[in-house]
């Protein structure tokens, strides 16, 4: 489908009973299980379903699976704004102790987390200038977890090389993380330039209308976090807090 199509359309077929083609809203908290065998299951993770609006719910499925279309990624998570997002993406990899290095210059509240908040979280953030991808070799430590910039600065409207910075934080096994708010997928498309994950905020070009706040993760699919075992210990090791699954 093209870009325009998969905008109206992605991730939703016509309704089989009513034929309706528009999405519905599902405004449910809670789902119904067939027997407690299995809700068990589904809260195991051993079969695919609804389980708790919370964790997922099939309006936001639709949305989630759009957007993945849009940047061509595999799969999506949407949170409850942009800046969510970008925390779920650090703090899924990174923990105390860690750093990231990001490029200074940000959207305010994104250089805010990152100077700031993070810090007191005990995540460390090495900022470097958005024209130099080389000077990422030189901040790269074994505690560092993911390099972060955006395609096009907000506010500033610089345009980021991030195939260059991509080449840059393969070298060291790390994922490129590439705030793509600005141009949004219909200019922009990261993941074609060697980005491994980008975030969104949808209250900006996705929403359109200054109507919604809300934020989304795409992963490409395409980082080998299993190649980097010692540095991504989190998705390589059973989770302890969710069953011993193994990411």
């Amino acid at each position: 489908m093209k870009l325009e199509t998969l905008a109206v359309h992605g991730g939703y077929s016509p309704d089989p009973t009513t034929k309706a083609v528009a999405v519905p809203l599902y405004q449910t908290t809670s789902y119904a299980f067939d027997s407690t065998q299995h809700g068990a299951d589904l809260f195991d993770l051993k079969v695919q379903g609804n389980i708790y609006t919370r964790i997922m719910n099939p309006t936001t499925d639709v949305l989630e699976k759009r957007v993945a279309a849009l940047e061509g990624g595999i799969g999506a998570l949407a949170v409850a704004s942009g800046m969510a997002a970008i925390s779920y993406a650090i703090q899924t990899i990174a923990e105390a102790g860690d750093n990231i290095i990001a490029t200074s210059t940000l959207y305010g509240g994104t250089y805010n987390l990152f100077a700031h908040t993070f810090p007191q979280l005990g995540i460390e953030v090495r900022f470097i200038d958005y024209k130099d991808p080389a000077s990422i070799s030189k901040l790269v430590d074994g505690k560092t977890k993911a390099v972060f910039c955006e395609s096009v600065g907000n506010p500033l409207g610089n345009v980021v090389d991030f195939a260059a910075f991509a080449e840059e934080a393969h070298k060291h096994g790390l994922p490129l993380i590439v705030d793509n708010t600005v141009p949004s997928p219909y200019l922009c498309r990261p993941f074609e330039h060697g980005a491994d994950i980008v975030v969104h905020s949808l209250t900006k070009y996705l929403g359109g209308h200054g109507t919604s706040i809300g934020g989304i993760i795409v992963d490409s699919g395409k980082f080998p976090w299993g190649e980097h075992k010692e540095r991504f210990v989190r998705l390589n090791t059973p989770d302890v807090s969710y069953h011993g699954v193994n990411y």
